[in-house]
């Protein structure tokens, strides 16, 4: 009888158990929901192709976050601008859900440009410009062009190549001295090899 009793006593409490759960599940799933509303899902806009600033701001708009995953070389995306992006455009997100984007860094490839006539210290800011480096090679004397001017350059102007590619110069050193001339020259020859690594 005992027994009986106390099967039946554990029947009731496994009974109340679950229906603790069951109203736990109702008013988390269902009530609540109601009560407060659910959050809204939103269709991820396509930001792909345009620039990151604008993408955020239309992410912003649509209240998505945005995480920047990944930046990479591309010929034919601009410089911060938007390559992929995930989810892709159309799926639907929580609202507050995250948006990763892969962006363009530009080109890999840079056009060596001219640096004839120009003082070695402005070709190498150009050259940095370019993000290019440069080192001296040689120097010559030449009638027209000043001393420590660029004469001209390896790889040759217009040339197209990769970012970080080393660029050889060749400088002036000015018109050649005459063989009786007791003058002096104090040429500018940087005993370095590259003044931008």
């Amino acid at each position: 009888m005992r027994n009986h009793n106390l099967q039946k006593s554990m029947y009731g409490i496994g009974i109340g158990i679950g229906i603790i759960f069951v109203t736990a599940f109702l008013i988390g799933q269902v009530i609540l929901p109601i009560a407060i509303g659910r959050p809204q899902k939103v269709e991820t806009p396509d930001v792909v192709g345009i620039s990151l600033a604008k993408a955020k701001r239309i992410l912003a708009e649509s209240t998505l976050h945005v995480v920047v995953r990944d930046s990479l070389y591309s010929e034919t995306v601009n410089v911060d601008h938007v390559i992929e992006q995930a989810p892709p455009a159309g799926t639907e997100l929580k609202e507050e859900g995250t948006v990763h984007l892969v962006v363009s860094k530009g080109s890999r490839m840079v056009t060596v440009p001219d640096l004839r006539g120009s003082s070695f210290q402005d070709a190498m800011i150009m050259l940095r410009n370019y993000d290019l480096r440069s080192t001296i090679v040689d120097s010559v004397y030449h009638e027209s062009v000043d001393r420590n001017a660029v004469l001209r350059s390896t790889p040759a102007v217009g040339t197209k190549v990769e970012k970080r590619t080393l660029v050889r110069l060749i400088l002036s050193r000015g018109p050649e001295p005459q063989p009786d001339s007791l003058e002096v020259y104090d040429y500018f020859f940087p005993d370095w090899e590259e003044v931008n690594p």
